[in-house]
């Protein structure tokens, strides 16, 4: 089960737990050498004019320590994933339902650092909570106290989403939100986000006429990303065509998951995914493997061995920003919104990897999101 991309314990926490070794296989694999020590390398600040859309889940993670620390935050794989974005983009919108159990206080905390996050689904139900036991040896065991039935209902659907009956007519903004509070005016999500009528994503949402650049798909429950990957990629059009990047999770892997990858741009799996997914331990191998369902671009993290970078037929090793880690909850997704926020700028994926490790490094320097919420501010 997955609550903030548990991809274990590791200096920079991008990939999947432990160092285990994984023949890459190739002879044409590149070293793109260290990355930059900042997020911010030009120290220009977050890039205007790209837009992108975070989904997943929102959670509240319980961190126990070995020493019987206990530290609890809130924070899940959007919320990672959206605050490592905006420190590379000024333009980040997240959809992923709030828990009636949330505090005000929480959100506006992600709207000091940035985010957009004011039109989000509400649920009536309370938020997902994690239990995240962290163990001496470095690794660590992660329990879904909520459950999975509860977990599918905090996941994003279709349904979240404005719905238009014509997807290429021109947009127009309302002044309230959808029903259910559903992706309204700072959502990113109907019209106003790029993602309504004329993006081909409903119309409605209230974020202006911009379209939206890219969206981001984070582990949710099994059905909802089943049922949302396809809807995604079917409403693209000409002209409006936004970039799909897809992040799994270690449980649940299948033939459907296997089927969600052709639906997406860019594929960001974990060593351990791609292993399950493509069925080889040459990551080489299934990166080729993935990118031959559709993705022009795979990104296989590998914790702290960095990241393989699959582009154009050439794979390139990026390595990690390599510090000693206080938390590595959510550094995956953190990395993963980084690489998309930077790919969406530059469209350079080796270049995107290494901005993103920059980022992986800030995730794990502090517990939970406090970190990148200080980094974003």
């Amino acid at each position: 089960m997955t609550g903030a991309d548990p991809t274990g314990l590791a200096p920079v926490g991008i990939g999947s737990a432990g160092a285990d070794p994984a023949a890459v296989g190739s002879a044409d694999v590149g070293s793109a050498g260290a990355g930059s020590a900042s997020a911010d390398p030009a120290g220009l600040g977050p890039a205007v004019g790209v837009i992108l859309v975070c989904v997943g889940n929102v959670t509240v993670d319980e961190a126990v320590f070995p020493d019987g620390r206990r530290v609890a935050q809130a924070g899940g794989d959007a919320i990672f994933a959206a605050l490592g974005a905006r420190l590379v983009i000024e333009d980040v919108r997240v959809c992923a339902p709030i828990g009636s159990d949330l505090p005000p206080s929480t959100l506006a905390e992600w709207q000091a650092a940035g985010l957009q996050t004011t039109g989000m689904p509400r649920r009536t139900e309370p938020t997902i909570r994690n239990v995240v036991k962290y163990r001496a040896d470095g690794s660590r065991s992660w329990d879904l106290v909520t459950g999975e039935a509860h977990f599918d209902r905090m996941s994003v659907y279709p349904s979240d989403f404005p719905e238009s009956t014509d997807p290429t007519a021109p947009r127009t903004a309302p002044a309230e939100p959808g029903p259910g509070g559903a992706l309204g005016a700072g959502s990113g999500l109907g019209a106003g986000s790029g993602l309504g009528a004329g993006s081909g994503l409903g119309a409605g949402s209230g974020l202006g006429a911009e379209p939206v650049s890219g969206v981001l798909v984070s582990a949710m429950s099994n059905p909802s990303m089943v049922a949302l990957l396809p809807w995604l990629a079917e409403r693209r059009r000409p002209g409006r065509e936004y970039r799909i990047y897809l992040d799994v999770q270690e449980d649940g892997l299948g033939p459907e998951m296997r089927a969600l990858v052709r639906h997406c741009d860019v594929f960001l799996p974990s060593e351990v995914e791609a292993r399950a997914l493509a069925g080889t331990d040459d990551l080489g191998e299934a990166a080729r493997v993935f990118a031959a369902d559709g993705p022009g671009v795979v990104v296989i993290k590998r914790a702290e061995r960095g990241c393989l970078v699959f582009d154009g037929g050439t794979l390139t090793e990026v390595p990690a920003e390599v510090v000693a880690a206080v938390d590595s909850t959510g550094a995956g997704d953190a990395f993963c919104g980084a690489f998309a926020a930077a790919h969406l700028s530059s469209g350079d994926a080796v270049a995107a990897a290494k901005r993103a490790a920059s980022v992986a490094r800030i995730a794990v320097s502090d517990h939970g999101t406090c970190g990148l919420l200080a980094a974003a501010r």
